[in-house]
């Protein structure tokens, strides 16, 4: 099993970085490797979410359980697809109104040891770059004060 963490202060509020970070939907306008969502049976602050991911010449599909703790914590775990087990804990700590500390953990594997050996390393990859994603994003929406999502 593959585990790593990422930490990086960022100057955007909490608040901003949590909105970002749960709304799974928006995930394909910015991550590259993101296809398509679908966030269904959303409950107390737990929703499902239907995911597909493109690498190069590879295209897989997962669903998973997410778990909001507003204003400070999300996590997904998946629950069928592709890997034997995958989980994202994003953290996020207050520093001041204009900035926060953003940490990804996360932890995978996949279910098929040739997709491990193709896979892991790219998927690895693209997961370290994910806070950088996250960072420009949040860039577009809080910086750009034509958008229609400034807060």
């Amino acid at each position: 099993m593959v585990k790593f963490s990422v930490k990086r202060t960022l100057n955007f509020s909490d608040q901003q970085m949590y909105n970002l970070i749960s709304d799974v939907n928006k995930y394909p306008e910015f991550l590259p490797w993101c296809i398509s969502t679908n966030v269904y049976n959303m409950s107390n602050n737990v929703f499902y979410s239907d995911m597909e991911i493109g690498f190069k010449l590879i295209n897989e599909r997962f669903t998973s359980k997410v778990s909001l703790t507003p204003p400070n914590k999300v996590i997904s775990g998946t629950i069928n697809g592709p890997f034997k087990k995958m989980n994202n804990i994003w953290e996020i700590k207050y520093i001041s109104k204009d900035m926060c500390e953003v940490c990804l953990h996360i932890e995978f594997e996949f279910k098929s040891f040739l997709l491990q050996s193709i896979m892991g390393t790219l998927f690895e990859n693209a997961s370290k770059k994910m806070i950088m994603a996250f960072e420009e994003r949040a860039d577009i929406l809080y910086n750009d004060k034509t958008n229609k999502y400034g807060v």
